[in-house]
């Protein structure tokens, strides 16, 4: 294909057709916060309207709850990753570095569990959270979410453990260190890209999670996205322009972490590269 300018042409023309089918629903929702509310589904569309930042202005008016569930939605999604974090580190460590049989066991219920549907695990969760306590409580949130995104997250740094020398480690425990504390001097610190990579990946699918946050609270905890849902499901008519507003407030954070992590992000699909 590289001396076939037709096959160029061709596939320039398709990556032009995914960029823009993948941005236009993003690109159309904030442009839509910026107008009047009456403009945004008008017919013929109003490519140009002058712009208002009204739907902003109104949004602590018109959905009270919205900054509390996006303040939900922030200390979720924090302590979600940190969690899954400090599991799957470790885990990845001890299915790497300790080659035993036994391990097998574990390694293969972790993605057998993640196989099975989240509403199926919903179901049950409910009568046992309810006794605890905890409903309308982000324990739950955190718990569910740290427990679908651990298995994901201990196999992806897994392979990156497994691709550091574990002489190093040994050099370190001959110098005196135990084997965790070779680990943490040592691996930890080589591992910083894949665990920042790894972060984003969960951070991003705790910030979207609907179903947990849906079933499990009711008011207090609720986050973001079943606030979000809710405004659209108003049966006195839905506020489009609030609507698209707090959508792209809602987009901004994963948005801004994406920019802050392309570093590490771009380091870890080098690393790929090289090794393949």
């Amino acid at each position: 294909m590289n001396g076939n300018p037709t096959g160029r042409i061709l596939v320039f023309a398709l990556l032009c057709v995914a960029v823009v089918w993948a941005f236009f629903p993003i690109v159309f929702m904030i442009s839509s916060s910026f107008k009047p509310g009456e403009l945004i589904w008008s017919y013929p569309p109003t490519l140009v309207a002058e712009p208002t930042v009204s739907n902003y202005q109104n949004i602590a008016t018109l959905f009270p709850r919205f900054w509390r569930s996006l303040f939900n939605s922030f200390i979720v999604t924090v302590l979600t990753t940190v969690l899954t974090l400090v599991m799957a580190v470790a885990a990845a460590f001890v299915f790497s570095r300790l080659r035993q049989p036994w391990l097998k066991v574990p390694a293969f219920l972790m993605i057998f569990v993640r196989m099975f549907p989240s509403i199926i695990v919903v179901i049950p969760l409910y009568p046992v959270f309810n006794a605890l306590g905890w409903l309308d409580t982000i324990t739950p949130l955190v718990l569910c979410g740290a427990a679908f995104a651990v298995s994901m997250a201990t196999l992806l740094i897994k392979t990156f453990v497994d691709d550091i020398p574990i002489e190093l480690e040994e050099a370190a425990m001959m110098d005196g260190c135990s084997r965790v504390g070779a680990f943490m001097r040592i691996t930890l610190p080589l591992l910083t890209p894949a665990i920042a990579a790894v972060s984003l990946v969960v951070a991003i699918g705790s910030w979207n999670e609907y179903l947990f946050p849906l079933v499990f609270t009711s008011n207090d905890a609720r986050t973001a996205p079943v606030i979000i849902a809710i405004a659209m499901s108003n049966e006195d008519g839905v506020a489009w322009g609030g609507v698209m507003a707090m959508a792209s407030i809602y987009l901004a954070p994963p948005l801004l972490l994406v920019l802050l992590l392309h570093k590490q992000i771009t380091n870890v699909m080098t690393m790929g590269a090289v090794k393949g």
